[in-house]
Parts: structure tokens; sequence; C-alpha cells
């Protein structure tokens, strides 16, 4: 997973920029213009909700703010402000911890970051003056993700068991019987013109009046013109709902009822299964153990915090 997904968190130096942007005041320097709340001691100021509202209230008129829109507008002030003093009671345990981040491991990520976004340090130094923030401040925005999340990992990532037992039964439970078959469909289409009635050609591709090749090439006007409406093999996740509904209880070669597909009507024909079951548990393996395993090490973290909070002095102004 690589230090509780440190990667995946601060991966983009864009979006680490734009947090940072609405983070920081000035290196070293806590402005002070009111206090939101204390935690354990630590002040949240009105000057740092405010720039992390920034970005949100930009998409709001402040001249002609609605009634809706200003009760929007509490609720993610609330999110954001809880959001916050979650972050600053996670970074006094790991102090209290003592997880140390080293200035090693602070200009390697910042390196990692540089390199992966293909910035040059004067293009990374002009990003950074775009985001009205500064390398000191970057960097110790970084320092404070790295100890965050070894922290977690410490107290989490080591606790989180997925069994293969687990993952059978995640995978069972979530198929149709069309998925026991196969996780491929190939499929071909007939999606009809507003003056085509797609009742009375699937009589007639029932009857063997025509083949629903035949009334593809015919009527199509859709992908798989001209080939018999043939749309080749398809997983079946990428299918919308509307499309499982119509193929529900179909064999191969069977012809589905009409269903829209885009204000237009449809057919569709089951032309066969594609890969085995045990082959499509397989591939789909390590997807569901990551699902799993975020869902477990989620429900962890918030049992964590949860204790973390009940035994913090929190103080709302």
């Amino acid at each position: 997973m690589g230090d509780f997904q440190l990667k995946r968190t601060i991966a983009g130096i864009l979006i680490a920029m734009i947090c940072l942007s609405a983070s920081f005041a000035s290196a070293g320097e806590k402005v002070v213009d009111g206090i939101v709340a204390v935690v354990n001691g630590d002040i949240v100021t009105m000057y740092e909700l405010r720039s992390k509202m920034a970005p949100i209230m930009k998409q709001f008129n402040s001249e002609s703010i609605t009634a809706v829109e200003a009760e929007q507008i509490k609720k993610i002030r609330k999110q954001i402000l809880e959001r916050m003093i979650n972050e600053m009671i996670i970074d006094q345990e790991a102090k209290k911890l003592g997880v140390n981040v080293s200035q090693q491991d602070i200009d390697n990520e910042v390196k990692r970051i540089k390199e992966s976004s293909k910035l040059s340090d004067e293009e990374f130094e002009r990003q950074l003056t775009l985001q009205k923030t500064n390398l000191k401040d970057f960097k110790a925005k970084i320092g404070q993700d790295i100890r965050k999340h070894r922290l977690l990992s410490y107290k989490i990532k080591n606790k989180v068991v997925v069994t293969d037992e687990e993952i059978k039964a995640a995978w069972n439970s979530t198929r149709t019987a069309e998925e026991k078959k196969a996780k491929s469909v190939h499929l071909k289409l007939i999606l009809f013109p507003a003056d085509a009635s797609a009742d009375s050609v699937r009589e007639q591709i029932i009857s063997g009046e025509i083949s629903f090749e035949e009334a593809a090439d015919k009527y199509t006007v859709g992908p798989g013109g001209g080939s018999g409406g043939d749309l080749g093999v398809l997983d079946w996740g990428d299918l919308a709902t509307t499309w499982h509904d119509a193929l529900s209880g179909l064999e191969p070669g069977g012809v589905s009822a009409p269903f829209e597909v885009q204000s237009s009507k449809a057919l569709l024909k089951l032309d066969s299964f594609v890969s085995t079951e045990e082959a499509s548990f397989e591939d789909s393996k390590d997807e569901i153990y990551e699902k799993l395993y975020s869902k477990k090490q989620d429900d962890l973290f918030a049992d964590y915090m949860k204790k973390l909070k009940e035994n913090a002095v929190i103080e709302f102004k």
C-alpha cells in the first residue's frame, strides 16, 4: 500500500499547491483576526477558515446569495472546520508519540512531486508563486502530511486484514445471473430512428421474417451499422443499468424487449458470453481486495478519530 497511500494523497503537485494556497498565511506566522476554535490549546483562526473557504465562496455571487445557498455555505463551513480540527488533532497526536519526519524525507517527497509533474525548479517555483505560497510553506505542509500518514500507518494499516474468504464472498454478493456465467458479453444493437417501430421489428425477428443482423443493417442509427449492429465484446460492469435489465434472463442468441437508449428505442441481441467464472474472479480479485481494504481502513480511521476527539479538549468560539 506504500506508507498508508501517501503517494495517492499528495500525488499531484497542482492539487497539493491549491490546498496549500488556502492553508498558510506566511512561514512561521499565524494571522489572527478572530478565533473560531481552540483544540488542546492550539487555535484555529478565522483567517485560516476563510482561506479554506475562499475557493468555494468563488462559486457564489456574494452580492445575491439566496437562502438555500446560505444554508449550503453554512454546512460546507461546518465540514471544513471539522476537517481542520481533525487534522490538528492528528498532528498533535503524531508529535506526542514522537513520529519524526526528517528534512531529507521532505526533500525527497518534494523531488518526487516535481519529477512526477515534470516541472523544472524554475517552473516549480513559478507555480508556487501563482498559488500565493512559497517553498518553505510548501515543505511545512509536506512534512505535516508525511507525519500524519506515518501515524495512521502505524495505528491503522497493520490492523487491516482482508481474507480470501471475504474477497470471494464480496464477489459472489455482487454478481447477477449473467455475471455468474461470464464477466464479458458479445452484444449486437439496433438503435431505432423515430419513425421505426421497435416492437414491430422485434416481432419480425422472433418470427424469423428477418434476422437481427439484417434488421440492424436496415434500421440502426447507432454504432455497428453495416456490420449487423455488432458492438463486440463488452465488460458487464461497464454496461448501464438499463442494459443489465434488458439482458436479464436472456440466453445466447436471445433478443431483448425494446428499451430506451438516449431517448431512442433499442433492441439488444446477446450473441454470447465470453469469460469463464473462474477467469472473471481472478481478474477482479485485486480490485475487490483494494475496495475491502479501503473500507476496513476507513472504518478503523473513523473509530480512531472518534477516540482521539473524545479525549481532546475542543472549544468553539
